[in-house]
């Protein structure tokens, strides 16, 4: 909005002139405006990001996390109008954008930021010992799906050792992957790389699939309340369940 006000801000005060209300735009200076707005342009980066259903979101928390208390620190030569934002602003990430294990792990699931270089290096080897932690926890669920897939003879099932690796994570720090194939769709990655780290694979598919806001569920909630109204208050679940399917994929690219 504040940029949308700079933009048009020969329009806006020529409007109010020819109003004979130009005593409304007192007090507003363009270069403050376009100062403000151009602080607050990432933090609407970061929310759009954020609040995606057609990609993982909780692995960027932590990226945006720390890309955000940078831009909030204080800078030589900043207005007193700006230093108090960036201070105010800052505290209400402290308060309101809390990171938590579950965000880490997720950042550590990202080849590109496996090395957390954003984080001190004792959490980052805390991180680390976590998802070692969580990966030896699903080693009888792995066992379990091995035993599955090769008793329903799926295919591909024949090469793969019965053997399994307790520890992927030093393989996975020492691996080197196509930066491309990982910015893409990390899903994607570890859909491909499945074989290679079957536990951390089935620790991606666990973690990725959290979302970072509760966003997508407020729209689905929002849908569900134009569907079902007063003239259709009678409609069977299922059916309800297909519309918002149906309208959830009408919105794919």
């Amino acid at each position: 909005m504040l940029n949308s006000i700079a933009r048009q801000h020969n329009e806006i005060r020529q409007l109010l002139e020819e109003k004979g209300q130009e005593h409304r735009f007192e007090g507003i200076q363009v270069e403050v405006l376009n100062g403000v707005g151009e602080f607050f342009s990432p933090f609407k980066h970061a929310s759009e990001d954020l609040e995606g259903d057609r990609y993982p979101t909780i692995n960027s928390v932590l990226l945006w996390s720390h890309r955000l208390r940078r831009h909030c620190e204080p800078r030589c030569g900043d207005p007193l109008y700006m230093q108090h934002i960036r201070r105010c602003a800052g505290e209400l990430l402290d308060e309101k954008m809390i990171i938590s294990p579950i965000h880490k792990i997720a950042t550590f699931l990202s080849p590109r930021f496996k090395t957390l270089k954003m984080l001190a290096p004792d959490e980052s080897l805390a991180v680390q010992a976590e998802a070692r932690r969580l990966t030896t926890a699903l080693i009888p669920a792995l066992q379990a799906q091995k035993c599955t897939e090769k008793a329903q003879n799926v295919p591909g099932m024949e090469d793969t050792p019965d053997l399994i690796e307790p520890d992927e994570i030093q393989r996975y720090m020492q691996s080197h992957f196509n930066l491309e194939e990982c910015s893409e769709n990390v899903l994607g990655f570890w859909g491909a790389h499945s074989h290679d780290f079957p536990l951390l694979s089935m620790l991606a598919r666990a973690v990725l699939c959290v979302p970072a806001t509760s966003a997508s569920s407020e729209r689905a909630f929002s849908s569900a309340g134009r569907v079902l109204e007063a003239r259709r208050n009678r409609l069977n679940p299922g059916t309800v369940d297909s519309i918002l399917f149906l309208h959830s994929a009408s919105k794919q690219p």
